[in-house]
């Protein structure tokens, strides 16, 4: 890793590393790891900023953007071409 430019991989890999150490907590060391997080961003941006930004995580979860459950496909009609349509209501309506 190079001192002057760290990539977001980088980061993102030695992060995952701390939770590999500790294989039987994991769910504890994502949790003291979040509050950590939490805390450096009160310090960086202060409480309002930070309030602000957990916010827009919560909208972001409730619209599903990093929901743990599968969004399944919409559905959509067949559509039929305009004028069996037109012939259609012409039918039903004799």
């Amino acid at each position: 890793m190079d001192d002057k430019r760290v990539s977001k991989t980088d980061i993102e890999n030695d992060f995952v590393r701390i939770f590999e150490k500790y294989p039987k907590s994991v769910e504890k060391a994502i949790y003291i790891g979040f509050e950590l997080i939490l805390e450096c961003f009160i310090v960086v941006l202060g409480e309002k900023q930070t309030i602000k930004l957990l916010d827009r995580a919560k909208k972001s979860i409730k619209t599903k953007n990093y929901s743990q459950i599968p969004v399944k496909p919409r559905k959509t009609r067949k559509k039929t071409p305009q004028n069996q349509r037109i012939s259609w209501i012409k039918k039903s309506q004799i």
